[in-house]
């Protein structure tokens, strides 16, 4: 990007640690700028190729002196290997590259976010791979949050009849569903039980914040905030990636049940 001068060939590769952490503008070497994708959601990537940029990565690794630095990804379609290869760079150095199968996903998003004049930013450390002295690189993007969490959740006291009528949609919602298997899927099973489960979490809130010590519903408000976790992390799913969305749901389920058998409602 402009602001770093990089020493090639056989001379050591130097990086100045006031480079590791990005402006909010980089100039390009085409007299251009771009600016910082902004995102609030951590995205964990999965980096390979380090071994091939050794003298790269070592000297990010060097002038991080073990902290984190961050990261930036570039669209590399003229890659002979891959024309959806996306690199990742730190202090304009190419570190390595998102690992097959996602980087498919992970190139539209980058290409998106060039047309729109930013980059896709993250945050990334350097250390020795497991059982290996080679140097790995391990960070995450940050990216929109796209959604809610429980955090956004307004706590409301239900009606008996209006909370009857939610754990039976959330039972109802977990003894039908089944393991998805393609992403599509996934986010249509997340979206559903985000939708299931908004009533009962609120619910579960302003019960918790009632000062009493209610153990059965702080559970209940534990499993809704892994569902709402679950409903973030699929947007950005991979087919890299797997996520427990049933196991959950169905946890639900079974809580919402025992409440009801018990008179708890």
């Amino acid at each position: 990007m402009g602001f770093l001068k990089r020493i090639f060939g056989g001379k050591e590769v130097v990086v100045d640690p006031a480079h590791l952490t990005l402006p909010e503008v980089m100039p390009t070497d085409k007299g251009t700028t771009m600016r910082k994708a902004p995102g609030d959601q951590r995205v964990d990537i999965n980096i390979v190729g380090e071994s091939f940029r050794v003298r790269n990565v070592q000297a990010v690794a060097t002038a991080a002196q073990g902290n984190r630095f961050d990261i930036y990804l570039q669209p590399d379609p003229n890659n002979p290997h891959d024309k959806k290869a996306v690199a990742v760079f730190a202090a304009d150095l190419c570190i390595g590259y998102i690992a097959k199968p996602s980087n498919k996903q992970w190139y539209e998003w980058a290409v998106e976010a060039f047309a729109r004049g930013e980059l896709l930013c993250g945050s990334a450390k350097a250390s020795s791979r497991e059982g290996s002295s080679d140097i790995g690189i391990f960070g995450y993007i940050n990216m929109p949050k796209v959604g809610k969490g429980l955090e956004e959740i307004i706590p409301q006291q239900l009606t008996d009849a209006a909370l009857a009528k939610a754990v039976e949609k959330v039972i109802t919602l977990a003894n039908a569903s089944v393991e998805p298997d393609t992403v599509a899927r996934i986010r249509s099973l997340c979206k559903k039980a985000v939708t299931a489960v908004s009533p009962i979490a609120a619910h579960a809130k302003w019960i918790t914040q009632q000062g009493e010590d209610n153990e059965q519903w702080a559970e209940i408000l534990s499993v809704c905030d892994d569902i709402f976790e679950d409903a973030l992390r699929a947007t950005y799913i991979t087919d890299e990636y797997e996520i427990d969305v049933v196991g959950p749901i169905e946890q639900l389920g079974e809580l919402l049940a025992a409440l009801k058998q018990g008179g708890g409602e």
